[in-house]
């Protein structure tokens, strides 16, 4: 999700103006600047973004999916001890695979590349703003039942004579003027109510109308600026895919605008497990061909700790084994060791033209217990900096090589008391 009006102009350390926009996506918790030369094309990164960002939600609720379904199976009456056993084995099998997407962050890159190169970039999916429905239309108003109308036959406008009035006429008269009176005043009162309940009713029909028009008019603007969005929205769209070739072209150069693109979105496609922020902001040095990247880190109680799920049938039970707390730092701590080197990998592995010469990496971290004067969580801390040269980097062999050793001799720190 992403406001267009919200973009801006900054100007990097190393002096590049660029223009920065912020995306977010709440369902995975991801923000992140999307930033570049151009207005025009920092929103096309911003539409890619959403698109990866999209997808990996996707994968991560079909998951989240097939967990639900094996535990409420477990809950079933009818499942025997054997298949409550499998679904143990099944979900020990998820609990593996997510460790090893979080933990095994180099070994995986190391096994395979990031699948980026600037055609990609000119792929885009459809607009993604729907067609906006036609909202909640007022109820028109019941038209109202009126009361019968008084007839001078009704039993009620009858005279009630009594044997008097039956043998003395004026007495007979008197009884009929009195019934025709109350004839007269009973319609009377109907045709005043009548009146009022028509003009009411004409009334609320009259509003209804207008706000039926209003609503109308309201559908047809949005309707009609959602066509005039979806239009600019693929103008703009084969617009870049034309900058994508300049792109190309001036990567090929050097250009320190289409390198920071270029490697912005080698970044972005990494396959990193959902909790990981993955945001970042980056810099470049042209006269050094040196590559500034400020890393978001993940927190540690975003990483998962279900390692194996076992069913002991005595107790017709599942059992949940966590990783202990003393392993879990370890392996967090390994974790911290790996991402920059994992980034150093992808970045001097896609680049294909030589671009970057060195990279200096600062990893933040969102710290839990520090808090703004608003209540808020303050700017993250930078906890971690490293540098890499090209060749020499590209000269270690991680298959004999510890990333912890690896990063030390890269003179690496990490800030554990920042």
């Amino acid at each position: 999700m992403y406001d267009e009006s919200a973009i801006e102009v900054f100007t990097t350390p190393s002096g590049l103006e660029r223009h920065r926009l912020p995306v977010i996506y709440p369902q995975l918790n991801k923000h992140r600047n999307i930033a570049s030369d151009t207005p025009a094309f920092a929103v096309h990164k911003a539409v890619f973004q959403e698109m990866l960002w999209k997808e990996q939600f996707h994968h991560l609720s079909a998951t989240k999916q097939k967990k639900l379904g094996l535990e409420m199976n477990a809950k079933r009456p009818e499942v025997a001890s054997k298949q409550k056993q499998k679904i143990a084995e099944m979900r020990t099998e998820l609990a593996q695979q997510e460790l090893t997407h979080a933990y095994k962050l180099l070994g995986n890159a190391l096994q395979q590349a990031p699948q980026f190169a600037w055609d990609v970039l000119k792929e885009y999916p459809d607009c993604p703003k729907p067609k906006p429905e036609m909202s909640e239309t007022p109820e028109a108003p019941v038209k109202p039942s009126l009361p019968r109308e008084p007839l001078i036959t009704d039993a009620a406008f009858r005279p009630k004579l009594g044997p008097l009035e039956k043998l003395v006429r004026s007495k007979r008269e008197e009884k009929e003027r009195e019934a025709h009176l109350h004839f007269e005043t009973a319609h009377t009162q109907w045709e005043q109510l009548t009146l009022r309940v028509r003009r009411l009713y004409q009334e609320q029909m009259a509003q209804y109308k207008q706000q039926m028009q209003v609503a109308q008019e309201s559908a047809r603007q949005a309707i009609q600026d959602w066509e005039q969005a979806k239009e600019d929205y693929y103008r703009e769209r084969e617009k870049c895919v034309q900058i994508v070739e300049e792109k190309k072209s001036a990567f090929e150069k050097h250009d320190p605008h289409a390198v920071l693109d270029y490697f912005d979105m080698v970044l972005a496609i990494s396959n990193y497990p959902a909790s990981f922020p993955q945001s970042y902001e980056m810099d470049f040095e042209a006269k050094e061909k040196m590559l500034i990247l400020d890393y978001l880190l993940p927190p540690l109680k975003g990483l998962p700790r279900l390692s194996k799920v076992a069913y002991n049938q005595e107790l017709d039970a599942f059992v949940e084994t966590v990783i202990d707390e003393e392993k879990r730092d370890n392996l967090y701590a390994q974790l911290l060791h790996e991402i920059p080197l994992r980034t150093f990998h992808e970045v001097f592995s896609m680049d294909t033209v030589e671009a970057v010469a060195a990279i200096q990496f600062r990893g933040y971290l969102y710290v839990e217990e520090d808090e703004g004067e608003d209540g808020e969580s303050a700017d993250p801390v930078c906890i971690l900096a490293v540098r890499a040269e090209r060749e020499p980097f590209c000269e270690i062999d991680f298959s004999q090589r510890n990333a912890l050793d690896v990063f030390e001799e890269m003179g690496g720190v990490i800030h554990a008391d920042e």
